[in-house]
């Protein structure tokens, strides 16, 4: 999560509005919520349901990252490249740095300066495709929200093109009246769930209202990911992220890379600097996601299930329907569905025990004539060997903790 900024948005402020009260739900209350939810939200999409007009779709699988840059543009180019091979494909940087992003194919998210001198910015960068975003604020609270429609309807005016960014805290519980009055182009909120203080036991319910609402509103969901835990944690926030829909990370603390120095002056080495890793558990689960990126950058989510029986985070989440063209076994999955614009099925199979290996049995309806699997090294599709069975093809994977793998399907052809 990007460092807090005193910002003045009370430049923005709507005169004589004043947000309605709400109090913040109760864990029993979003239990009840979530779990009336289930029925119609968790059901496969029907040929004749309408699907949300798309108000922003990403450019691609978005990875943000922190760096410390060098003084000098070739050795900031070392720096660019160094991150792009530890699987992040966007920095955190201000205007004077979009040359250095362009160079070497980063996306920029912008911000952390003058609020009103990016907006001035904003207009001469509606067509850059090296911008992804602009950040706004963090975590601020529902009296601030007619200041951000404000602030995000400006920057639209301005550039109609790129996302401004506001950081929801799922715990308040006030995204729905945020996105009701600030109406964005992307959905960001933070759940360090592996914090015993911030209810965990609501990881799962944070998963699915931000997706829902997402999709509702025909925009991504951006999550901002605790980085300080070990890697099987990482994975398991990362890839069930993944399995309901979130196709944006960011992360906190911000600072992943840095560069070796003696003093203040960078150490170098045949000319060059020497980056550095600060936090490599999350580079490892980053290189594991990039090839997942240009496939599923391009799906739509259309259902959640968790396998039984259902992990202790996980209330009320729903199984998978008996007529469903897939069933699956095994303890702790989360089974992510997807299509894309031709309507084909896409299937994400998750662990979400973060401790222990796991092995998942599919069963597929005998209409399915193959299964590709996305190689994760190499981004490629390769074919599954299905295993014969009398009624439906089957076949079994193991998974390491918290990790997943996403699949294609092809179907007889009606």
């Amino acid at each position: 999560m990007a460092v807090k900024y005193k910002i003045p948005v009370e430049k923005f402020a709507l005169p004589g509005l004043r947000p309605g009260r709400r109090s913040l739900l109760t864990v029993a209350a979003a239990l009840s919520l979530f779990s009336a939810a289930i029925s119609g939200a968790q059901q496969e999409s029907s040929d004749n349901q309408d699907k949300p007009k798309i108000r922003y779709k990403i450019p691609a699988l978005m990875m943000v990252t922190w760096a410390e840059w060098p003084k000098e543009p070739a050795q900031q180019d070392v720096m660019a490249q160094f991150i792009l091979s530890h699987g992040f494909n966007a920095v955190e940087v201000e205007v004077d740095m979009l040359a250095m992003c362009r160079r070497n194919g980063l996306y920029a998210r912008l911000g952390a300066g003058d609020i009103n001198e990016l907006l001035k910015e904003a207009a001469k960068l509606k067509d850059d495709k090296s911008v992804f975003a602009y950040f706004i604020s963090d975590r601020r609270r529902r009296n601030s929200f007619p200041s951000f429609a404000n602030i995000a309807r400006a920057f639209e005016k301005a550039d109609p093109n790129h996302p401004t960014i506001f950081i929801n805290r799922a715990i308040w519980g006030e995204y729905h009246e945020f996105v009701k009055q600030a109406n964005p182009m992307i959905l960001d909120f933070y759940h360090y769930h592996w914090d015993g203080r911030r209810h965990p036991e609501r990881r799962y319910i944070y998963l699915r209202s931000f997706c829902e609402l997402g999709q509702q509103k025909g925009i991504p969901v951006m999550r901002c990911v605790g980085a300080g835990v070990p890697i099987g944690q990482l994975r398991q926030t990362m890839f069930t992220s993944l399995a309901y829909g979130v196709q944006a990370f960011h992360f906190w603390p911000p600072w992943t890379f840095s560069y070796e120095k003696e003093g203040e002056l960078p150490v170098l080495k045949d000319g060059k600097i020497v980056p550095r890793v600060n936090v490599p558990p999350l580079a490892e689960v980053a290189r594991e996601i990039a090839p997942l990126g240009p496939a599923l950058a391009r799906l739509r989510s259309t259902g959640v299930y968790h396998t039984k029986p259902f992990h202790p985070e996980a209330p009320g989440a729903a199984s998978i329907p008996e007529d469903f063209w897939v069933q699956a076994s095994g303890e702790h999955l989360v089974l992510g569905l997807f299509e894309d614009e031709e309507r084909n099925d896409y299937l994400m199979v998750v662990n979400a025990d973060a401790g222990s290996e796991r092995e998942a049995k599919l069963s597929l309806d005998p209409r399915i004539t193959s299964l590709s699997q996305l190689d994760k090294k190499t981004g490629k599709w390769a074919d599954v060997l299905l295993e014969d069975a009398k009624e439906n093809p089957t076949m079994s994977l193991k998974l390491a903790p918290g990790s997943g793998e996403l699949f294609k399907v092809t179907r007889e052809k009606k």
